[in-house]
């Protein structure tokens, strides 16, 4: 099985990740930690080197050893973030995706936010909210 953690290193995709670190070890699921970068402009590799080292670093710094198995990803295309990561579920065949969703307003709660909101209704497997 895979699991897919949708990361952006905010308190709710931290929370996402220990939830779904938990599933993992009770399901015997390697995770795959997904980042997102929506590239409106060329970027330098240096920024992009800077953030795959950064995000990898508290990714293990969260999960503590390699148990579950994990693997980081980091997405750079010209799609939006909620596409990125339901066309990466698709083509990773992912079995569950965990994402954190941010409190808000009364309609705000009702529509979590537009990349979780986009994953919801776009994704093709369960999908857990962590608040």
């Amino acid at each position: 099985m895979k699991f897919m953690v949708c990361y952006d290193g905010t308190k709710e995709s931290k929370d996402a990740l220990k939830v779904a670190q938990e599933h993992a070890k009770v399901w015997k699921a390697k995770l795959e930690v997904v980042h997102t970068i929506t590239r409106l402009e060329p970027l330098k590799h240096s920024q992009i080197k800077k953030t795959e080292d950064k995000l990898e670093a508290e990714v293990k710094n969260i999960l503590g050893s390699a148990d579950p198995p994990f693997e980081v990803q980091l997405l750079l295309t010209e799609l939006t973030s909620g596409e990125q990561l339901v066309k990466f579920a698709e083509e990773e065949k992912i079995d569950q995706i965990f994402i954190g969703v941010i409190k808000k307003s009364k309609v705000g709660k009702f529509l979590f936010g537009s990349t979780a909101q986009y994953v919801i209704l776009h994704s093709p497997c369960p999908v857990v909210t962590v608040q």
